[in-house]
């Protein structure tokens, strides 16, 4: 008997023999697979068990508290008195740092934004010029900074209502074109309160006049501008404080006295020309008023509301001796006025002097009456 099967028997039994195979190859793939999910859970939970190592935070501009930051952003070279009370023609751009570098931090991130983006924009300084690369055209750079800054305002409607202060240097570049931009531009402003004219040329009145022509500004309330600038002030109907920066001065008394809108003016500084007797009916609510020492100072007697007189100077004292010692005579003058008037408030002298220019020195002292 032949033991050797052939046909359809032969296939069936190769088949099942194939199928064992199969399952019993399926059994080990399962169970390998298994056995490697047991390793990594172990593993997993042998992590877990053990203390999580953290890294450190490192120090974030983000979280310095914000007296911190205003003690930092202090020191930081920013527009001081002596630009303006010495109408400096010339700012280097390094001495205006401080709002750059607010605007640099606003743009750094959504919380710096929230903090610095207010301070960044309160001033806007038209006056800067990068020094020496700029020294023989710096009258076109601040035209065309001027006009740079005046299309940033207008493309960015937002940042209108967080500026309070504007400070600008006039040249005659352009000026028939720049300064009636200029002007429109602060009208559009509604929280401006302190106009700062840096430098304006003796021969630019009319250029000045012509650009702010119907130009109206409610919310001004302090202005600091040369002799040459003195149109601006009819625009400004509330003005609180005027403050001449150059020259006598003569020319902004006229607007005052032709403007016929000063009634609430407090504050006169840096005027040496002659006061005239119409000045008073202009001004009644004068409070406090510079004028410059060994000037004569009849006149005030007609301000029967004052209760500061400041007498100023750049030269020419004593350094050995207190200022008031060295102008007695001009305080005792001014103690007198001041005593013999009607206002009930506290009344004092201020004897004022810039020294070592350069430096930006400033003395001053207070003598109460």
């Amino acid at each position: 008997m032949n033991l050797l099967k052939t046909g359809p028997d032969v296939a069936c039994t190769s088949k099942a023999r194939m199928a064992r195979a199969s399952k019993r190859t399926k059994t080990t793939a399962t169970s390998t697979v298994a056995a490697s999910a047991n390793l990594n859970s172990a593993h997993l939970s042998r992590t877990s068990a053990q203390p999580q190592q953290l890294i450190p935070s490192r120090p974030s501009l983000e979280h310095i508290p914000n007296e911190v930051l205003l003690e930092i952003l202090s020191h930081l070279p920013t527009l001081n008195d002596h630009h303006v009370v010495f109408a400096t023609n010339r700012i280097s751009s390094d001495e205006l740092v401080r709002t750059p570098t607010l605007r640099a931090l606003s743009q750094t991130s959504k919380l710096l934004r929230s903090r610095c983006l207010a301070m960044a924009w309160q001033r806007i300084e038209l006056c800067g010029v990068s020094l020496p690369k700029h020294q023989y055209s710096y009258y076109r750079v601040i035209g065309e900074a001027t006009k740079t800054g005046v299309r940033v305002l207008n493309a960015c409607p937002h940042l209108l209502p967080l500026i309070q202060t504007v400070s600008v240097g006039f040249t005659r570049y352009r000026s028939a074109e720049i300064i009636p931009m200029f002007a429109a531009c602060l009208a559009t402003l509604p929280n401006l309160s302190t106009i700062q004219i840096i430098f304006a040329h003796f021969q630019m009145a009319t250029a000045i006049k012509n650009g702010f022509e119907g130009k109206r500004f409610p919310s001004v309330r302090k202005i600091f501008l040369p002799s040459s600038a003195h149109h601006i002030i009819k625009s400004c109907p509330d003005l609180e404080e005027v403050t001449c920066t150059l020259e006598t001065g003569s020319t902004i008394i006229g607007s005052l006295v032709k403007s016929n809108n000063c009634q609430k003016l407090r504050v006169l500084k840096g005027i040496s020309a002659p006061l005239p007797l119409r000045l008073v009916k202009a001004v009644p609510n004068l409070r406090h008023i510079s004028v410059q020492l060994r000037q004569n100072m009849t006149m005030l007697t007609n301000f029967t509301l004052l209760d500061t007189i400041e007498l100023h100077t750049y030269f020419g004292l004593r350094e050995d001796l207190p200022l008031t010692e060295v102008a007695a005579s001009e305080v005792k003058e001014a103690s007198k006025i001041l005593k013999e008037n009607k206002s009930q408030a506290e009344k004092k002298v201020i004897v004022t002097k810039w020294h070592n220019i350069w430096g930006h020195g400033l003395i001053s002292e207070t003598v109460k009456i």
